[in-house]
C-alpha cells in the first residue's frame, strides 16, 4: 500500500511540473520576431509580388539549403543549417528568387523539418524549396507533385546525401537540366502528433545505394525542435499556407521599421543643425573684414606715415649750421624735397573721395609745427652775409 502511494504521489508530481512547463516553441514564433532575428543579416525590402520579405547578406552564388547537412529524424528529412543567421528561414517561411534581389525569404508561422520538394533518382537526389502559394491541410499534403524549374533544384549523389555536408559534395548546377529528366519528383507533407513531417525519398532507397542502413534519429540532434500546429495557433481543417497573409506580415514588419527609419532621420536632422552653425561664424568675420568702414580706415594710415616721414625729414634741417658748406653746390634741391614727397604719394583714389576735406588742413598743420621745432626763419636772413666773407676768407 505504501508503494502505491508513494508511485501515485510521484507521478502526480510528474504530471504538475509537465503541465507547468510551457509550450515548446510557443514563445518567439512570429513575424515580428523574425524581423529582429534576421536584421542585423540582411535587409528587409518589399516586393510587388511577394509584399515584405528578407534578403540575406551573401556572396554571390549563395543558395538555400546549401550550407548545411540532412538528418533523417523522427520528423522526416530534417534541415540542419549552418548558415549564421541560424535555421529560422529553414523551418518557417519559405525561399523564392526574386530579380533583382535573388533569392528572398517570405516570413511564414507554422514549422516544417524543412519547406522542400524533391527529385531523385537512384544516383543523385534533388530539392527545391516549395513556392510561396503552397498550402496544406490539418493533416498533411497528399497530391500532385510541386515542381519548379531545374535551376531552383540542388542535387547530390545519393550515396552522400546523409551526414555530409552538402556544399562538399553539391554537383554543377550546369547539370541540372539532365538530372532533373531523370528523376522521380514528389512533394508530401503529413501530420504526426501535431507536428509536420516531411517525406521525401525513403530511407530505405537512400540506404541501398549508401550500403548502410540509415535509421531515425531525434530531431534534437539536428540542433532544431519542432513546433506542433497547434503551438502555432492553427485551428484545425483550416488552410494551411506556408507563408504568412501579406497585411499580417506587412503589420508585424511596418512597426519595427518605423522606428528604424526615425532614428536616421533625427541624426540627418542633428547633422545639418550642426553644420549650420559652424557655417555662420566664418560668415560673420568675414563680412566684418569687407565692411567699408574699416576699408576706409586702413587706407588712413598711410597718412600718418607720410607725417612721420616728414618729421623724421624735417630733424636733418636743424643743424643749419653744418650744412652751409654744402648749400653753394645746390641749395634749392634741399627744400623742395620734402615737397616733393608729399605730392609723390598722394592717397588713393577711394580715400580722397571719402574724405576730400582732411587733405588741406593736413596740408596748413604740417607748416606750422616747423618752425617751431627747427627755427628755420632765423637763420635765412643771415645766409647772405655771412657766406661772402667765409668764401672770401677762405680763398
Amino acid at each position: 500500500m505504501r508503494r502505491s502511494l508513494l508511485a501515485s504521489i510521484f507521478l502526480a508530481g510528474l504530471v504538475t511540473l509537465a503541465s507547468a512547463r510551457p509550450a515548446l516553441g510557443a514563445v518567439g514564433v512570429s513575424v515580428s520576431v523574425f524581423h529582429q532575428t534576421l536584421a542585423p543579416y540582411g535587409r528587409w525590402i518589399t516586393t510587388a509580388s511577394y509584399g515584405d520579405v528578407w534578403t540575406p547578406s551573401v556572396a554571390v552564388g549563395w543558395q538555400p539549403y546549401v550550407n548545411g547537412e540532412w538528418y533523417y529524424t523522427d520528423c522526416g528529412w530534417t534541415w540542419a543549417s549552418s548558415d549564421p543567421w541560424g535555421d529560422v528561414p529553414f523551418h518557417y517561411g519559405t525561399w523564392v528568387w526574386e530579380p533583382p534581389y535573388g533569392w528572398v525569404w517570405v516570413p511564414g508561422t507554422i514549422w516544417a523539418p524543412a519547406w522542400v520538394t524533391w527529385a531523385y533518382s537512384d544516383d543523385f537526389v534533388g530539392w527545391a524549396p516549395v513556392p510561396p502559394s503552397f498550402a496544406l491541410t490539418a493533416t498533411g499534403y497528399v497530391g500532385a507533385p510541386v515542381v519548379l524549374a531545374s535551376t531552383r533544384y540542388v542535387f547530390v549523389p545519393s550515396r552522400q546525401f546523409v551526414g555530409v555536408r552538402v556544399a562538399s559534395v553539391r554537383l554543377p548546377s550546369q547539370r541540372n537540366p539532365t538530372i532533373f529528366a531523370q528523376t522521380i519528383r514528389t512533394t508530401s507533407f503529413h501530420v504526426s502528433g501535431g507536428v509536420l513531417h516531411n517525406v521525401g525519398p525513403t530511407p530505405e532507397r537512400i540506404a541501398r545505394v549508401a550500403g548502410h542502413r540509415i535509421d531515425p534519429v531525434p530531431v534534437a540532434k539536428a540542433g532544431v525542435r519542432p513546433v506542433s500546429l497547434t503551438e502555432s495557433g492553427v485551428a484545425q481543417g483550416r488552410r494551411l499556407a506556408v507563408v504568412a497573409p501579406k497585411a499580417e506580415r506587412a503589420a508585424a514588419i511596418s512597426k519595427p521599421s518605423e522606428t528604424a527609419h526615425a532614428r536616421p532621420n533625427r541624426n540627418v536632422e542633428r547633422s545639418h543643425a550642426t553644420n549650420a552653425r559652424p557655417a555662420e561664424s566664418p560668415r560673420q568675420p568675414a563680412a566684418a573684414k569687407t565692411s567699408p568702414e574699416k576699408a576706409v580706415a586702413k587706407p588712413a594710415q598711410p597718412e600718418r606715415a607720410a607725417a612721420k616721414t616728414e618729421k623724421v625729414a624735417s630733424k636733418p634741417a636743424k643743424p643749419a649750421t653744418k650744412t652751409e658748406k654744402r648749400v653753394a653746390k645746390n641749395p634749392p634741391a634741399e627744400k623742395p624735397r620734402p615737397e616733393a614727397v608729399r605730392h609723390e604719394a598722394p592717397p588713393p583714389e577711394h580715400v580722397a573721395a571719402a574724405r576730400p576735406a582732411p587733405k588741406p588742413q593736413a596740408a596748413e598743420a604740417r607748416p606750422k609745427p616747423q618752425p617751431k621745432k627747427t627755427n628755420v626763419p632765423k637763420p635765412h636772413p643771415q645766409e647772405p652775409n655771412p657766406q661772402p666773407k667765409n668764401d672770401g676768407k677762405g680763398n
